[in-house]
C-alpha cells in the first residue's frame, strides 16, 4: 500500500483539481511560477490532449517511490498526456506515444537549460510526435484562399519539425528494444509485481503490507533505473546495472516467495529463528532499493554507476543458496 495516498497529499489534489478545467497548473509554491505559466501557456496545445503540472520538491516527500505523483496525476487526469516537473524533477506519461514521453522528459531535463525552457521543449517534442486527429476552425468563404496558403506553408513547416524530431528520436533509441528494462531483468520485476499482491493480501499483518510497498518501490526503482540509462548514459552503463541486478533481483525474488519470507510470515510457528530470518530479508529488500535509487541519482548526474550492497546474508541460508535454479522454476524458464 502506498505510505502516502492522493486523498492526503495537497499537492496531488490541488493539481488533479486544477487539470480538469485547464491543461496547465503551476502551484503557487512554485519559483518564477508565472512566467512559468505564461511560457506554457504558448505552446501547450488547445485540444486537451496534454496537460502540465509543475509542483514543488516538497510534493514527492513522503511518496513511496518516484513516479507515484505521476501515476496518481495520470489516473486523475482527462488528457493523454501528463507532463510533470516537481522541484527539478521532470517527468511524463502518454497513452497516446506510451514510453517516449518518459524519455523525452529525462532527455530534457538532463539538458542542463532551465526548468521553463525544459518543460517548453518537452511539450514540444511530445507534441510533434502524438498523433493528430482531424478537425478544427471552419474558415469562411470569403477569406479562405489566403488563410489556406498560410496555413499550408505553416503546415509544412511543421511538418518538417516534426519529421526531424521523429527522426532524432528513432536514431536515439531504435537500436534498443521498445523496452528500455531488459528481459531478464522485466522478468524478475513482473514476478516482484506478482508476489507484491500476495503480501498485500495478508490480512492483519504490517510487516506483509509494508514488505508489499517496498516491493513496489522496488519494481518501480527498477525500472526508472533503466528506462533513465537507456535514455542519459552509454551502453555499457546498462551492461554493468544489467550483470549487477539480474542476480540479486533473482535472490530477492526467491527470498520473497510464498514459500519463504511469505511462509514466515504467516506461519512462523513452523521456522526456525523466523525473525531472525524475517529481519534478514527485509534488510536486503531496503538495502537493494537505496541502492538503485543512488545509482538513479547517479545516473541523472552523468556519473558511473557504484554498486556497494552485498546479500551474503541470503546466500548463507541454505534454503536460498539455489536461487537461480528456483527462480527459473517460477518463471517458467
Amino acid at each position: 500500500m502506498p505510505f502516502l495516498s492522493a486523498s492526503n497529499n495537497p499537492w496531488i489534489e490541488d493539481a488533479v483539481e486544477g487539470i480538469s478545467g485547464q491543461n496547465i497548473y503551476v502551484d503557487s509554491d512554485v519559483s518564477g511560477g508565472q512566467a512559468i505559466a505564461d511560457a506554457l501557456s504558448g505552446v501547450v496545445p488547445g485540444d486537451g490532449s496534454i496537460a502540465v503540472v509543475v509542483l514543488p520538491a516538497d510534493a514527492a516527500r513522503d511518496t513511496p517511490y518516484s513516479t507515484y505523483v505521476l501515476e496518481q496525476l495520470t489516473a486523475g487526469a482527462s488528457q493523454k498526456t501528463v507532463i510533470v516537473a516537481i522541484g527539478d524533477d521532470l517527468q511524463a506519461a502518454s497513452a497516446a506515444i506510451g514510453d517516449d514521453a518518459l524519455r523525452i522528459a529525462n532527455e530534457n531535463e538532463s539538458s542542463g537549460s532551465n526548468l521553463q525552457d525544459q518543460l517548453v521543449e518537452t511539450v514540444q517534442e511530445i507534441s510533434a510526435e502524438t498523433p493528430t486527429s482531424p478537425g478544427g476552425g471552419d474558415a469562411g468563404a470569403g477569406g479562405a484562399v489566403i488563410p489556406l496558403v498560410i496555413g499550408g506553408v505553416v503546415l509544412v513547416a511543421a511538418a518538417v519539425t516534426a519529421f526531424g524530431l521523429i527522426a532524432r528520436r528513432r536514431r536515439r533509441t531504435a537500436p534498443a528494444s521498445a523496452d528500455p528494462v531488459p528481459a531478464g531483468i522485466r522478468l524478475r520485476v513482473n514476478r516482484l509485481r506478482e508476489l507484491r499482491a500476495d503480501y498485500a493480501a495478508v490480512p492483519g499483518s504490517p510487516v506483509a503490507a509494508e514488505t508489499a510497498a517496498g516491493i513496489d518501490a522496488l519494481a518501480s526503482h527498477v525500472e526508472q533505473l533503466f528506462i533513465r540509462l537507456d535514455a542519459k548514459a552509454g551502453e555499457d552503463q546498462s551492461v554493468l546495472a544489467e550483470t549487477e541486478y539480474s542476480d540479486k533481483l533473482a535472490r530477492l525474488v526467491a527470498a520473497l516467495d510464498r514459500d519463504y519470507l511469505l511462509d514466515l510470515l504467516t506461519r512462523p510457528d513452523l521456522w526456525d529463528a523466523p525473525d531472525e530470518r524475517i529481519a534478514e530479508v527485509r534488510e536486503a529488500l531496503s538495502a537493494v532499493s537505496t541502492q538503485i535509487v543512488d545509482n538513479i541519482k547517479q545516473v541523472n548526474a552523468r556519473k558511473g554507476l557504484l554498486f556497494q550492497v552485498s546479500l551474503d546474508s541470503l546466500i548463507g541460508r541454505s534454503e536460498l543458496r539455489d536461487w537461480e535454479r528456483q527462480f527459473n522454476q517460477r518463471s517458467g524458464d
